[in-house]
């Protein structure tokens, strides 16, 4: 598809649309023998004119004309926005069908998503923490985060840093949550947990903490021990997928008897577990993610959250230019739609991303009233945020925003103007509250 645009300003508009239908390689912005034609106002395509005299009128008049050359269309209509949910704040259920095209299934789901997050109350004047560990035992070939395969000396190291952030950070005693993620926080050693661990429960109180123990290679009962004994409530167990070859493929290998002993202990110990599923890896089709519904129906997770593989620049299925098969990941969709509605899984939280698989989502599920209050303030801005450690960011409800040295020799060396400047911003806040 070759595409003629004479408002570079609409370029992102423009390229939203054209994801939709088609892959990257698929189209392109040229001076002559254009396809369509966009310029004063006007779309050109196939002898006919159509009128536009805002964005929103480029958007349904670009995807329409797509959806029929194509035959195919988006059950998100022309929302690309990471955040849809959103729009329910300033438009009804008729708004998203009539004006974003929207399909009933998606409106039921941001329905059913609305009822679960109603249940909650959030406060804007609360602060959450966030603190990133950038450690991992092995890269995983879709990852495009800055993830570091590292030494032992080189975390203690870091640790020393965070410490330090953490010990010199001025927030209020009471937070609302803690999200110690990454990277793979728990492939730092025991001692180095129990040191970030202790020093938070030193300083803080809260209501909920999390911890990202994705890799089932990085945990022991010890570990699972201390987490326990350190107050953290919930902890992620990430498989990503139980498909052997796929797996493999993506560097992220997995004992599965193993996997099976530290979740049986962990629920033993009372946590509440989370397990992430990635849709659309490369070599993953229907048939053989239905295998993964199966393990599911006996390990009963409290919550699951099915992403859907984004490719990002960073990530060796970037680089590589590997792919999924879109297809087989709208089938799993709907498989995983199915598969929740059966064994009373509940959407609770919802986002999207550039480059997403079949235009699909990453829903959260939780199953007896289980939600994490963290996923569903970080996605919906709905409180404080201040991140701690390299590359982590911090957000605050009145839209102050400040992230983190993105490299450790960086954070590093910034470290006092980090903890000056995030000070800086909560006590203007504190200060001066919404």
């Amino acid at each position: 598809m070759r595409i003629y645009l004479e408002n570079e300003n609409l370029r992102k508009i423009v390229y939203d649309i054209l994801n939709i239908f088609y892959e990257k390689e698929e189209f392109i912005f040229v001076e002559e023998n254009p396809n369509i034609s966009i310029k004063n106002g006007l779309i050109e395509f196939e002898n006919k004119s159509y009128f536009f005299d805002s964005n929103l009128k480029l958007k349904q008049i670009l995807f329409e004309i797509l959806k029929e050359k194509n035959k195919k269309s988006s059950d998100w209509g022309i929302l690309t926005g990471s955040k849809p949910s959103k729009l329910l704040k300033n438009h009804t259920l008729d708004d998203l069908k009539n004006i974003y095209k929207l399909k009933d299934n998606k409106i039921d789901l941001l329905k059913s998503i609305k009822k679960s997050q109603d249940k909650l109350k959030f406060d804007p004047k609360a602060f959450n923490l966030y603190i990133n560990i950038p450690f991992c035992p092995q890269r995983c070939r879709y990852c495009s985060y800055p993830t570091i395969v590292s030494s032992t000396v080189e975390k203690n190291l870091y640790v020393d840093f965070l410490l330090k952030e953490i010990s010199q950070m001025n927030l209020p005693k009471k937070l609302d949550t803690i999200y110690l993620g990454g990277g793979t926080p728990s492939n730092l050693s025991l001692k180095d947990l129990d040191r970030i661990l202790s020093l938070i429960n030193e300083k803080f109180i809260f209501d909920e903490f999390t911890l990202e123990a994705g890799r089932e290679d990085t945990l022991d009962f010890n570990k699972l021990d201390l987490f326990k004994e350190k107050n953290v409530g919930r902890i992620s167990l990430n498989p990503q997928t139980f498909t052997s070859n796929v797996l493999e493929n993506i560097n992220r290998p997995i004992d599965f008897k193993n996997f099976v002993k530290i979740y049986t202990y962990a629920k033993k110990l009372g946590f509440i577990v989370n397990m992430d599923f990635i849709v659309g890896l490369f070599g993953e089709n229907k048939e053989s993610f239905s295998k993964n519904f199966e393990i599911l129906k006996d390990l009963r997770p409290d919550n699951i959250t099915f992403h859907a593989l984004a490719q990002k620049v960073g990530s060796k299925y970037f680089e590589e230019n590997i792919n999924g098969d879109e297809i087989e990941a709208k089938k799993i969709s709907k498989d995983i739609e199915k598969f929740t509605k059966e064994n009373s899984y509940n959407p609770y939280y919802l986002y999207r991303q550039k480059n997403i698989i079949g235009n699909l989502e990453n829903i959260g599920y939780e199953k007896e009233n289980t939600p994490q209050r963290y996923n569903i303030l970080i996605n919906e801005e709905l409180e404080n945020i201040i991140g701690l450690g390299m590359n982590a960011n911090s957000k605050l409800t009145n839209g102050k925003k400040y992230r983190n040295e993105r490299n450790l020799r960086d954070y590093y060396k910034n470290i006092e103007k980090e903890i000056s400047d995030k000070n800086k911003l909560i006590e203007n806040f504190i200060n001066k509250p919404l």
